[in-house]
């Protein structure tokens, strides 16, 4: 799987869990402010209109005078509009008929009274009714709070696990491929082109993986390619110096001898011992390999014995320049460093 379907599969999976997180806390939420404003609006204010009517009652006495009657009708007509619960219609249904009675001017004394008791009783039994309902919806609010409780418990408790799994595994999800690539990077400056990497993945650090891999085997060949042209070019030198009939010494800056071709042993009289690789600095002056290294006049002949005979050599000095490329801020200064010295000795006899 590409690594942009992996983030887009564990972020999208994250925002489904927080937006259900949203929806269910937005939901509840809605259901408790509903329960909470019907309760408000509709028992609330029954208790009220019977808390108005009794009041009524309580404060005036029998028979009840127009501006009381009126109060007592303006409540109870708006508890006839405010009907919310079972058995309540009926309960409102007597209190209309015992109102009626209890204010009709043929009505004698005991009947107002037996009217004004049966009023008081159903006004209680409203209320009873309304009082049971606020219980029932406050129990369904706690039940509802309780339920919203629990599964947003449970969406956290998803929301952080999903958190957790991306907290651990993310950062060494992106890091341990780089730090692959660092380490395979560091090891071709360090010229080791047969480093390779391995990904067994499908995604986008195995694409590059892979041109890695390429580029790394296309430096192993251009520098195998060199070291073969370089090579080649050594020999055909040596070769050339070898077959030489004048006496050729090759050493590097630090006076140690790379090359010395069999002219130059029979001159030394060196045979067949190993030379290559030692230092001219160590020698004393009467050596005549030292001799030569440290001859700096060339004017005059450089005379030595062979045999029984002595013979004079015209010396030569070639000094070896490598260039060297340095980078300038516009531009590119170009320099050379002594690399090494060529003694040639010619024989004049």
């Amino acid at each position: 799987m590409k690594i942009k379907n992996k983030l887009l599969l564990g972020f999208g999976l994250l925002f489904i869990v927080i937006l259900s997180f949203g929806v269910v806390s937005l939901y509840y939420i809605e259901q408790i402010s509903e329960t909470s404003n019907v309760t408000l609006k509709n028992n609330y204010e029954t208790l009220t209109f019977t808390r108005d009517m009794r009041s009524v009652l309580d404060e005036n006495d029998l028979p009840l005078t127009p501006v009381a009657s009126a109060t007592f009708d303006k409540a109870l007509k708006k508890q006839e509009n405010n009907i919310t619960e079972h058995g309540e219609r009926e309960a409102t249904g007597s209190v209309r008929k015992g109102f009626e009675l209890f204010t009709n001017p043929t009505s004698s004394l005991d009947q107002r009274l037996e009217a004004e008791r049966n009023i008081r009783f159903f006004l209680k039994k409203i209320d009873g009714l309304n009082m049971q309902a606020i219980v029932l919806k406050n129990n369904n609010i706690r039940s509802t709070v309780t339920n919203a409780t629990l599964y947003l418990e449970g969406i956290g408790f998803i929301t952080f696990f999903i958190l957790f799994i991306f907290i651990v595994n993310f950062p060494g999800f992106i890091l341990n491929p780089l730090n692959r690539f660092r380490n395979g990077i560091h090891q071709i400056s360090q010229k080791n082109y047969n480093t390779r990497l391995r990904f067994n993945t499908n995604d986008e650090f195995a694409e590059l993986a892979n041109e890695f891999n390429m580029m790394a085997a296309k430096l192993d060949e251009w520098e195998n390619t060199d070291r073969t042209k370089i090579f080649a070019g050594e020999l055909r030198i040596k070769t050339l110096i070898e077959e030489m009939h004048d006496a050729v010494i090759v050493t590097n800056e630090k006076e140690d001898i790379l090359f010395i071709n069999k002219e130059a042993k029979k001159i030394l009289n060196l045979g067949d011992g190993q030379i290559i690789g030692q230092s001219v600095k160590g020698l004393p002056k009467s050596n005549l390999l030292k001799m030569i290294v440290d001859n700096k006049d060339m004017k005059e002949p450089l005379k030595t014995h062979l045999g029984r005979k002595t013979v004079s050599f015209q010396q030569r000095n070639l000094e070896i320049s490598v260039p060297n490329l340095k980078p300038d801020l516009d531009s590119l200064q170009f320099a050379a460093y002594p690399a090494g010295m060529i003694y040639v000795l010619k024989n004049i006899i």
